[in-house]
Formats: structure tokens, C-alpha cells, sequence
């Protein structure tokens, strides 16, 4: 069935950054291949033109990681456009329009003393290209203008932007966590009130029923209908006390009884929680080696919930674009492999995993990684919780 165009943008973001980068780049060399395939130079000229090309396209790729170094090979690459004979430096849009990408991403993922680094980096650059050309006012002040001022500016423009997007979700996550909060407190203090009446009504019944049970004790030799009577009224006291304490006990445990009846999750269903993260808003991959094997209940549930907290702290405060998950299935357990591109030191869920996966006798480990991004590692060994 062919996707309608408005899912378009939704799959192009679902792409891993990696793909994103290879086909940028890939899209800078081909373009400078076709434009200077109509050309009559000399073979050697226009390969040499692709190579140059692919230096462009190289600093569109390692962007994200490296991103003063990338406008620095970027220029490179368009400096030796201009020392290439023929006047092929004018058949260079692709590398061009890639060149300001590479300053735009610069301005947008840097800040403080690398932003600095970067915008005189850009601005020597450019100058010195501008030099190689010829020094003609008009070329120093397209340079400015389209080269360094207009990526810079807008790059800065969308961190600007993304910073206040943040802040405003945070803002609003507190708000929601604070209003959870209140009306939690609000429960407990219910229940609290609830419980204190239960005491009144279960000790105002007891009573009763030993003063009445006394009485039909003394008239059970003397006078036996009055002696029924009280033993009556002990029942009916006993009776209205249960009616009343299955009430009471009822609103109690009416949050426990939900959460008794609702099915726990099991690592076999990780798939739907990766379709929910994705919906969300966050790209993950999904992989999962061996056979499903057959868990302990309590070992699946704790290996779903690793993923669960990982993902979620990848989504809500690692900041993360993208996250790979990996389910290894062994003889004598469980792998659990979490990594996203976000940095974040691991919140209070995270602790909290720690100590459930040692219950049962497993290790857990979550950082960042050397290359970048957050990582969290999981073992569930099964003979250990047996």
C-alpha cells in the first residue's frame, strides 16, 4: 500500500542520523559528479573536481561529532575547487551548498568557547578562499553575508529555539509532577481519614458486642428469650461492623485491586514499548538475538522494565535523537542493551534498577559512552534467581 506524503516527514525522522549524514553526503558528490560530467575538461580535472567533492561531503558526515573540525575540511575542500585550472570552481553548487550546511550545523550545536572557535574559523576561511579568487569587494562581501553571517545566524536561531522548546517542556513536565503530587497527597490523606473512621466503627461495634455478650451471658440461666434477644443483638451489631468494614476496606484497596488486575508486562512484548517510544518522538532500533526463551516471572518483568526506564530516560531528559535496543537471549539468561546519542548521567529510575536487578543476582551498567551517547547494560542470569 503506497504511505500518503503527510507521513513523509515522520519516516524521514524515524531514519537513523547516521543514514541522514551518508545520504547527504552521498547527495553532495553525486550532484558535483553529474554537474561536471556535462563538462568538456580533462578526465583527470574532473576527477580530481569529485574528489574534492567527496572532502565536502566527508565534513557533511562527521558534522554532528566533530563540528569546528568539519567547517575547517569543508573549506578545504572548496579551496581546492578554486586552485583546480578550467574554471571548474564555478560547477560547485552541490559542495557549495554543503559547505553552508556544515557552517549552519556548527552554529547550531556549539556554544560558549567552541561557538567562538568556529565563527573565526569560518571567517579566516572564507576569507582566505575569497583571497585565492581575487580580492574584489563584492566577493568579501558575499562571503560575509552568505557564507558566515546567514548560516551562523540561523543555526544560532534554531539552538535559540530548541533551548526554549526544552525549557518549556520541562517547565510543563514539573507542572504535571507537581499537580501528580498534590492529588497524591490529596489520597493519602483521604485514605488516612478513611482508615481513622474504620477504627471508630470496628472499635464502637467490638464494644458493643462484649457489653451485649456480657448481658445474654448473665440471662442465659434466668431468662432465656431475654437472653435471645441479645445474642440478636450481637449478631446484628457483628453484621452491620462487617458490612461496614468491607466498605471501608473496598475504598481502601480499590488502587492495589486495579493494579493486581492489570497484566504486567513481559520482555516478549518489548516490541509494542519500542512502537510507543517511537511515536513519541524517539527513533529506536530494535534487535533481538536467540530464541524468546521462558523466564522466570519476575527476571522477565525486571528485563522489560530496564529497557522501559532506559528509553524513557532517553526520551524525557537525555535529550537523545535516536536509540538502538538489543535483546540477547542466552542458555543461562538475559542481555538487556540500551544506547542512545543523548547525554545524560542516568536519573532516579535508573538507580532504582540497579538495585531490583540485583535482587536477582544480575548486574547492571549505565553511563555515557567514549563515542558519545549513553549506554545501558544489563545481565539477568537465571540460575542465580533459581
Amino acid at each position: 500500500m503506497i504511505q500518503p506524503l503527510s507521513d513523509l516527514p515522520a519516516r524521514l525522522r524515524a531514519w537513523p542520523r547516521r543514514r541522514v549524514d551518508l545520504a547527504l553526503a552521498a547527495a553532495v558528490v553525486v550532484e558535483a559528479a553529474l554537474e561536471l560530467a556535462a563538462v568538456d575538461a580533462a578526465t583527470g580535472r574532473r576527477v580530481s573536481a569529485v574528489a574534492l567533492a567527496a572532502v565536502v561531503g566527508a565534513a557533511v558526515l562527521v558534522r554532528r561529532r566533530h563540528p569546528v573540525a568539519a567547517v575547517a575540511v569543508a573549506f578545504g575542500g572548496i579551496a581546492g575547487y578554486d586552485l583546480l585550472p578550467g574554471g571548474l570552481n564555478n560547477l560547485a553548487a552541490g559542495p557549495f551548498f554543503g559547505l553552508l550546511f556544515v557552517v549552519y550545523s556548527m552554529a547550531w550545536r556549539t556554544e560558549g568557547r567552541r561557538l567562538t572557535a568556529g565563527i573565526l574559523l569560518t571567517t579566516v576561511a572564507a576569507v582566505a578562499v575569497e583571497l585565492l579568487r581575487g580580492p574584489e569587494l563584492s566577493g568579501f562581501a558575499f562571503a560575509g553575508l552568505v557564507v558566515v553571517a546567514a548560516p551562523i545566524v540561523a543555526g544560532q536561531l534554531l539552538q535559540s529555539r530548541v533551548r526554549l522548546n526544552r525549557a518549556l517542556r520541562e517547565k510543563a513536565e514539573r507542572i504535571e509532577r507537581d499537580r501528580a503530587a498534590r492529588a497524591e497527597e490529596a489520597v493519602a490523606e483521604e485514605r488516612a481519614r478513611i482508615a481513622g473512621e474504620l477504627h471508630d466503627v470496628v472499635a464502637h461495634a467490638l464494644g458493643a458486642m462484649t457489653v451485649q455478650a456480657a448481658a445474654a451471658r448473665r440471662l442465659a440461666a434466668k431468662d432465656t428469650e431475654r437472653a435471645a434477644g441479645a445474642f440478636e443483638a450481637v449478631e446484628a451489631t457483628g453484621r452491620e461492623a462487617l458490612r461496614e468494614l468491607r466498605r471501608v476496606l473496598g475504598v481502601l484497596r480499590r488502587e492495589d485491586d486495579e493494579e493486581a488486575l492489570a497484566p504486567q508486562p513481559r520482555l516478549a512484548s518489548v516490541d509494542e514499548l519500542v512502537r510507543r517510544v517511537r511515536a513519541a518522538g524517539l527513533p529506536v532500533e530494535l534487535a533481538v538475538e536467540g530464541a524468546h526463551a521462558e523466564l522466570p516471572r519476575g527476571i522477565d518483568l525486571t528485563a522489560y522494565r530496564v529497557v522501559q526506564e532506559a528509553l524513557r530516560e532517553a526520551l524525557e531528559t537525555g535529550g537523545a535523537g535516536h536509540a538502538d535496543v538489543r535483546v540477547r537471549y542466552r542458555d543461562d539468561g538475559v542481555e538487556i542493551e540500551v544506547v542512545d546519542d543523548g547525554v545524560h548521567g542516568g536519573g532516579r529510575r535508573l538507580l532504582g534498577m540497579h538495585e531490583r536487578v540485583r535482587v536477582y543476582g544480575g548486574q547492571l551498567e549505565a553511563g555515557p559512552r567514549r563515542e558519545g551517547g549513553h549506554e545501558v547494560r544489563a545481565r539477568l542470569p537465571v540460575e542465580a534467581s533459581s
